[in-house]
């Protein structure tokens, strides 16, 4: 199969990576805040809804590859299984963890995943009397992976092929192996993998042909603030050679500018990854939060020899211009303006504000415009309403992982 790459974000989306949501995602909408999600919400729902990004991306050309088929079809996944069961013993026998892998091998790929990421202990109850009548089952779900729907962040995938970054929160570390095997699956080699000690995800990692940007920790006042990327993991890229963009910016997100506005709208953060504030619908046009693209600073490399050599620093905004690149703004209240998926140079899907279900021009102000310019937004002229995928804490953009674009 073809080598998995991506040199731009608006190259063609010729393949991609998903994982619809399900019950591992439930106890992340039973327990919101350690799982880090946003809110309570509907799985069922999250699924139709997953479903329907599924086929628009599907209707427009693009190979969508579950999770779950890649582990399958490298027969990994049946592996995964017989590791993530375990057994507990307290009471009236119970079957063997191979037992128990066993009778779900008839099972689809897609609940054996969904097994995995659960990794139940399995346990009897009852059977005083010796019958097996009176027996009964327990399964205690401690440590579930409950945000693998958000596929940009435990991924990233360049010019070099794919990277496997360290994320920047002890629940979303353990979706590594599973990301590394699909990649093994697929017979990919991977560029580099991001050390113990730094953290990089994703929704941070901008890929623009001869030039790519990593969204890093922000540096105010001398003091360094860590969202999920830090400076240091993204330097590991530059001196790894997992790229090899001919200019790498590392880009400091602006704290103060972002605090000044979230309290101006009322609204929260949009820091927290690159992708929050920043994308591209095409060659030369990107989507941004104005402001803050024009506070925060850029610590540009450029290509020398095998590695890379510190040319100075400007503004975001300057190294835009620089490019060449015409900038939409983002009205901050609209919450996922930057967060939608380029299919194609051009080509968009987003996610479109509404309080009623309805697509309304003027509370989609970045979809208008870009619909002005030229682009074409999927689907229907309009894009998705995910309001239950996105009570997850993230949008198309985050949804979704690129494995080759051309």
């Amino acid at each position: 199969m073809p080598e998995p790459t991506v040199e731009a974000e608006y190259d063609t989306l010729r393949t991609v990576r998903v994982h619809e949501p399900g019950v591992e995602a439930a106890i992340g909408a039973m327990d919101p805040g350690p799982n880090h999600f946003a809110r309570p919400f509907s799985v069922r729902e999250a699924k139709r809804e997953h479903r329907r990004m599924v086929e628009t991306l599907e209707d427009a050309g693009v190979e969508v590859r579950h999770l779950h088929e890649d582990l399958a079809d490298g027969g990994l996944l049946d592996g995964f299984l017989a590791e993530a069961i375990d057994v507990d013993d307290g009471g009236p026998a119970p079957p063997t963890r191979e037992e128990l892998a066993d009778d779900l091998r008839d099972a689809s790929a897609y609940e054996r995943l969904q097994a995995v990421l659960l990794g139940p202990t399995v346990g009897r109850t009852g059977g005083a009397d010796g019958t097996d009548e009176a027996l009964d089952t327990s399964v205690r779900v401690e440590r579930a992976v409950t945000n693998l729907y958000f596929q940009r962040d435990c991924q990233l995938v360049g010019d070099r092929g794919p990277i496997l970054p360290r994320l920047g929160t002890a629940t979303r570390r353990r979706e590594r192996p599973l990301i590394e095997a699909a990649w093994r699956a697929r017979g990919a080699e991977i560029a580099h993998r991001t050390s113990a000690t730094e953290t990089l995800e994703g929704g941070d990692f901008l890929p623009l042909g001869d030039f790519a940007l990593v969204g890093v920790s922000a540096l105010e006042g001398g003091e360094e603030t860590v969202f999920r990327t830090t400076y240091d993991g993204g330097k590991e890229l530059l001196e790894a050679g997992a790229i090899g963009y001919d200019e790498v910016g590392l880009v400091r997100p602006p704290l103060a500018a972002d605090e000044r506005l979230a309290a101006e709208h009322g609204t929260s953060s949009r820091l927290l990854h690159l992708d929050g504030w920043l994308n591209v619908a095409a060659e030369g046009l990107a989507v941004a939060r104005e402001p803050l693209i024009e506070a925060a600073t850029v610590e540009v490399f450029e290509r020398a020899g095998d590695g890379y050599e510190r040319r100075g620093e400007e503004t975001l905004a300057e190294l835009l211009d620089r490019h060449g690149y015409e900038v939409i703004d983002a009205p901050y209240p609209e919450r996922w303006a930057t967060n939608f998926l380029t299919v194609a140079d051009g080509t968009v899907l987003p996610i479109y504000e509404t309080d009623d279900g309805e697509y309304d021009p003027e509370e989609n102000r970045t979809i208008e415009r870009l619909k002005r310019e030229g682009v074409e937004v999927l689907p229907d002229g309009e894009g998705l309403d995910p309001e239950n995928l996105t009570n997850g804490g993230g949008g198309i953009h985050c949804m979704t992982s690129p494995i080759r674009r051309s």
